[in-house]
């Protein structure tokens, strides 16, 4: 049965129980990801609020400005908790996962996309797609993740594709092999290129991977891309709010 717990998890895991999960990297001290808490059971309200000046001690002490929680699959938000959650200063996602058999995946391929893997020889153009992306949330946190693309690029657990229109590197994605999935992260066209058949291409490209795995991913439940997903035949398999406050201090 495929959850939550199938998708790629970046970070170091600083404790861990029956209850929670608490990531803290200080070499990624920027990263929302790969500092937060992940709830395995619904917690109080009470509970929260004592995890919360718990995480921002954790945070302060590796300068992480940020706050982050992830709940558990399928759990809902009462008017309580929503309340409480923006009161308190954060922003509510809602995170869903799909998923689709790679050979049921049938994309009408643009022949003037053309899709490589990264190498050391065309990092670059990966890197300038992914600035466009990124620079939205801050040219600081965009040169760390640029540097951090560049210093682990041999050891990382991605894959990683960019696409072309007419040699312009144009499109993204990044893939995580499991022995049962490939997970899509990473994933997007950049604007005035959108619509043109460039994101279906890299779909089928991860495709033709491995046709007997399963390909997952994460798509923002308030988002449009999701109604792309089911259009193309990917299935909702589950859902969880995750929360941030950006500036905690």
């Amino acid at each position: 049965m495929i959850s939550m717990k199938d998708i790629y998890q970046q970070g170091q895991i600083y404790s861990k129980n029956e209850s929670e999960t608490i990531y803290l990297t200080p070499d990624e001290l920027d990263v929302f990801d790969a500092n937060k808490w992940v709830y395995h059971q619904m917690p109080s309200l009470t509970k929260w609020k004592h995890d919360l000046e718990y995480q921002l001690t954790l945070h302060l002490s590796q300068h992480s400005n940020h706050l982050a929680f992830t709940f558990p699959e399928n759990e809902s938000l009462n008017h309580d908790w929503i309340d409480t959650i923006k009161g308190h200063g954060f922003e509510i996602g809602l995170m869903e996962l799909y998923a689709i058999k790679a050979n049921h995946l049938k994309l009408k391929h643009n022949s003037n996309v053309h899709i490589e893997y990264v190498t050391s020889n065309n990092l670059d153009d990966y890197i300038d797609v992914f600035r466009q992306f990124s620079l939205p949330f801050g040219e600081t946190f965009t040169e760390n993740n640029v540097t951090r693309i560049y210093t682990d690029f041999d050891k990382d657990a991605k894959s990683r594709i960019v696409a072309y229109r007419d040699g312009t590197p144009v499109g993204i994605l990044d893939m995580i092999s499991s022995h049962q999935f490939i997970e899509i992260d990473g994933f997007g066209v950049l604007e005035p290129y959108q619509r043109q058949g460039i994101g279906s291409a890299m779909q089928s490209f991860v495709a033709q991977v491995d046709r007997n795995k399963t390909i997952i991913l994460i798509a923002d439940g308030q988002d449009s891309a999701r109604n792309m997903y089911i259009k193309q035949g990917y299935r909702f398999v589950s859902r969880c709010y995750q929360i941030v406050n950006e500036e905690m201090v």
